[in-house]
């Protein structure tokens, strides 16, 4: 018997209080155990356990190396496990909800290389710009902007800051110039949202910034995508968020407009349940976009959040 196995007989015998009863456990005979025991003393040249025809009781010694035993038994467990899962092909289903405003956000780069390196892995993936309860829709993950009403049953993890940029091409600029302001903008025109799909931060953004003449002349989109094709196709100003159109800045297309406005500032969470089951594929997931959002989205210059 290795040593490895004479650690399990002791911690055996400590737990079930007798040489009897953890022969039992490990299906052994009391004999056996008992020479394994002796053997083990032997090894060490210490005594683990005063022995009387009807007592068995651990002694000094024994009692501080059980703990260790105990310690070393997990350890190698837990090295086996890890072992094991790697030769285990992890799959089935991941259902994702996401706002349509991060459709062009590194998040799906990042989706991508999950689906890559865990390819039985199947993705459901929804937009929805409400909020939707993960627990009655079934949800496993979510990427949400802006704190949580209710978290008492959530898990929300921060990745990273992001922040609306006023933007608008340089044929566009070209035609109709460089606003001083957003009220101040000629015959220049806003691409927004709809009341019915626009930010609370941003509606107060807009009275803070005295924005009123603009407003009336701007046109209106129930769908963020159609504010960025909008600006695409030299249409006016648009306010997307920085990750989503970040590629477009660095190369020209798009152009920031009065950045020192401050125009509002929103936190990016991975959210998922409290008290989901944490199977291989709900871990592997975490686990991929906590590593991968820093090198993402430190691409697009922002700071992923401890």
């Amino acid at each position: 018997m290795s040593g490895f196995m004479r650690y399990q007989v002791l911690v055996a015998v400590v737990e079930e209080g007798s040489i009897a009863q953890a022969a039992l456990r490990l299906n052994y005979s009391a004999a056996a155990v008992s020479k394994q025991l002796a053997r083990l003393e032997g090894e060490l040249q210490v005594q683990l356990f005063h022995r009387s025809h009807k007592r068995l009781d651990i002694t000094e010694a024994g009692r501080r190396f059980y703990p260790r035993c105990k310690d070393i038994l997990r350890a190698i467990s837990q090295a086996e496990d890890a072992l094991r899962d790697e030769h285990v092909v992890i799959s089935g289903p991941l259902s994702i909800t996401l706002s349509k405003s991060l459709v062009r956000s590194p998040i799906f780069d990042m989706l991508a290389g999950f689906s890559r390196e865990y390819p039985d892995i199947q993705l459901d993936i929804r937009f929805s710009d409400r909020v939707e309860d993960l627990h009655a829709e079934d949800l496993d993950f979510a990427f949400r902007l802006g704190k949580l009403d209710d978290s008492s049953h959530l898990i929300a993890t921060p990745l990273s800051e992001t922040q609306l940029v006023a933007c608008a091409t340089p044929e566009y600029l070209a035609a109709w110039g460089i606003p001083r302001s957003f009220s101040d903008m000629a015959d220049g025109r806003l691409l927004l949202m709809s009341r019915l799909y626009s930010s609370d931060a941003l509606r107060r953004f807009f009275n803070r910034e005295n924005i009123r003449a603009a407003l009336q002349r701007a046109h209106t989109f129930d769908d963020i995508e159609g504010v960025y094709q909008a600006v695409r196709v030299n249409m006016g100003i648009g306010f997307l968020l920085d990750i989503s159109v970040q590629p477009e800045l660095d190369d020209g297309r798009f152009i920031s407009i009065l950045a020192e406005r401050n125009l509002p500032r929103k936190t990016l969470y991975l959210v998922y349940k409290k008290h989901q089951s944490n199977t291989r594929r709900h871990e592997v997931f975490k686990d991929y976009i906590k590593a991968s959002v820093a090198g993402a989205l430190k691409d697009t210059g922002l700071v992923l959040k401890p």
